[in-house]
């Protein structure tokens, strides 16, 4: 049987709303259980950190001169799970705490989908915990509410029995765990693209001639439908239920009793093509495609701006550049623009403002951000965990340090003493007298505090590349870093002669530490650690004092 994902019909329905008892094609079904696998050792193997390390976010020139105000780190790369000789592709995103949820389907004929449970606690060690095989289902979107899990997919017909290929339906957590309490609910159309809820309700939608549902959250019974054309998403908004139709373009309705507030028209669409909405100030954002991210007044439905797809991206064919989806976060807006990566605009003065894009490997197909983590799905590419570098909340007091304004590369000449605060992104670091930093910092390239120097770095450091880890950390002769705070190194560390090393704090070390003859490293206090994931060299006479965790013994 060929799956269809969507279909987009030359007319329209009239919007009725229809009790469950009347709609034959809406029934309830359990079959074909998760298949679940909690060996978090065997699944975490998916995990890479090869290409992990400080991101550059590029500007609309495509190069920076100033430092950025929005570091970032690819904490790590998540291949997509295989099944029966299937490889899986990541769709959609959940988030709650520390633990992010995944889902997959498969391309093709083929109805096969996944959901598992990614563990960020240890932002340098990200973990998965769970995995559920979901078979002759596709999993197209899930959202997490009060320890239960809202899935929307398509079933095989065929294979399951199924009375309709599009289902919605909800799994309990448990500890925030899979299980197989699964219950679904078969809605017409021919697949669920998207759900969401409310405090008492969650409602889905379904494509091509589908329909717009309203779910108890205690029965999993269908209380209302309303037919509508190529459904692609829907969101819940200050009591009200958006609904989102290629076709029909956007519906607002009222969350008590799905009485339709307002409809305005949106761009035409690719058909059966996966989007997302989000809201931001009273703002409604819509990924359209080729047509970039529209930016509409939610009570109007005027469009405020456009938010155009990048053009003329070297390497990159200019139909794979389509805006795929968008997610607001802390008061960021991020684009999954395709081939040409993720695109990141903040509000300035009533518009969205671009801040940069970052050029990720694959296509970037859907975006989500929460917290401090950016999660990426790039389709059979598996998903990027991209993280946010802030200070550690009141590990540090910056007030009595000046903003930092120079450019990417921080230089300190000699006989300077230079104090900044503030959170940066940089190139890199080359310290020639005295540098305190207070606040939190990243550099792609490499840190350099020079012969006889001193580097003071209170807060949060995130330094280098595992692509290219000579770029490296080096405390050279006689030179002291001075450390309060968490340390990231994706590269090498070096410690040359007579180097000194002062740690209050967490180091993690990706890369190969040397010390060399005479350097001292002394751990203060009692809580500190240190993790080293490369080798350790020492050459000559060493010291290393004080109370500290070495995570692996490398030390």
């Amino acid at each position: 049987m060929r799956k269809i994902l969507s279909y987009i019909a030359a007319f329209s329905f009239l919007a009725v709303v229809s009790c469950t008892n009347d709609d034959q094609d809406i029934q309830d079904k359990q079959e074909d259980q998760p298949i679940l696998s909690s060996d978090a050792k065997a699944l975490s193997k998916r995990i890479n950190f090869a290409n992990s390390g400080v991101l550059d976010m590029k500007n609309s020139s495509g190069k920076n001169v100033t430092a950025g105000n929005f570091p970032l780190v690819l904490v790590a790369e998540v291949a997509p799970p295989v099944y029966n000789g299937k490889t899986l592709r990541a769709t959609h995103v959940a988030v709650e705490g520390n633990y992010a949820y995944v889902s997959y389907n498969t391309e093709g004929e083929t109805y096969l989908g996944a959901i598992e449970v990614l563990d960020v606690t240890n932002p340098n060690a990200p973990q998965l915990v769970m995995q559920a095989i979901l078979p002759n289902t596709d999993v197209s979107s899930v959202r997490y509410d009060n320890g239960k899990l809202y899935i929307a997919g398509a079933k095989d017909i065929y294979a399951s029995g199924a009375t309709s290929p599009a289902f919605v339906g909800s799994m309990t957590l448990s500890g925030g765990m899979l299980t197989n309490s699964l219950q679904q609910t078969f809605l017409k159309g021919n697949v669920g693209t998207d759900v969401t809820s409310s405090a008492s309700k969650y409602y889905a939608v379904s494509g091509a001639t589908g329909v717009f549902a309203q779910l108890s959250k205690t029965s999993q019974q269908v209380e209302m439908t309303i037919p509508l054309n190529d459904l692609r998403a829907l969101g819940y908004n200050n009591n009200k239920i958006v609904v989102l139709s290629g076709t029909e373009g956007v519906k607002i309705y009222d969350a008590n009793g799905l009485n339709l507030v307002t409809s305005f028209a949106t761009s035409a669409d690719v058909e059966g093509a996966k989007r997302t909405i989000d809201f931001i100030d009273g703002k409604l954002l819509i990924s359209e495609g080729y047509n970039g991210v529209g930016v509409y007044n939610l009570s109007s439905g005027a469009k405020l701006q456009k938010l155009a797809v990048p053009t003329q991206i070297p390497n990159v064919n200019p139909a794979d550049i389509v805006s795929n989806a968008v997610s607001v976060n802390s008061g960021r807006v991020f684009v999954a623009n395709g081939g040409a990566g993720i695109y990141v605009y903040a509000p300035e003065n009533n518009d969205l403002k671009l801040m940069g894009s970052l050029d990720l490997t694959g296509s970037s197909n859907f975006v989500m951000s929460k917290g401090e983590y950016i999660f990426v799905a790039t389709g059979a590419g598996g998903l990027k965990i991209i993280k946010t570098v802030a200070p550690a909340n009141g590990a540090v007091n910056c007030s009595g340090y000046a903003a930092y304004t120079g450019n990417e590369w921080l230089n300190v000449n000699s006989g300077q003493t230079l104090e900044y605060s503030g959170t940066k992104s940089l190139q890199g670091i080359n310290v020639n007298h005295v540098l305190t930093w207070c606040g939190a910092l990243t550099a792609s390239q490499g840190v350099n505090i020079n012969s006889n120097a001193t580097f003071n770095m209170y807060g949060q450091m995130y330094q280098g590349m595992q692509s290219n880890p000579w770029n490296s950390l080096n405390i050279n002769s006689g030179a002291l870093l001075n450390q309060k705070g968490n340390l990231t190194t994706y590269g090498h560390m070096i410690l040359n002669s007579n180097a000194k090393w002062k740690v209050e704090g967490n180091v993690t070390i990706f890369g190969n530490l040397t010390i060399n003859q005479g350097s001292k490293i002394e751990f203060i206090g009692s809580n500190s650690t240190i993790t080293i994931h490369g080798t350790v060299t020492k050459n000559g006479n060493s010291t290393i004092t004080g109370t500290f965790t070495d995570v692996n013994n490398k030390l």
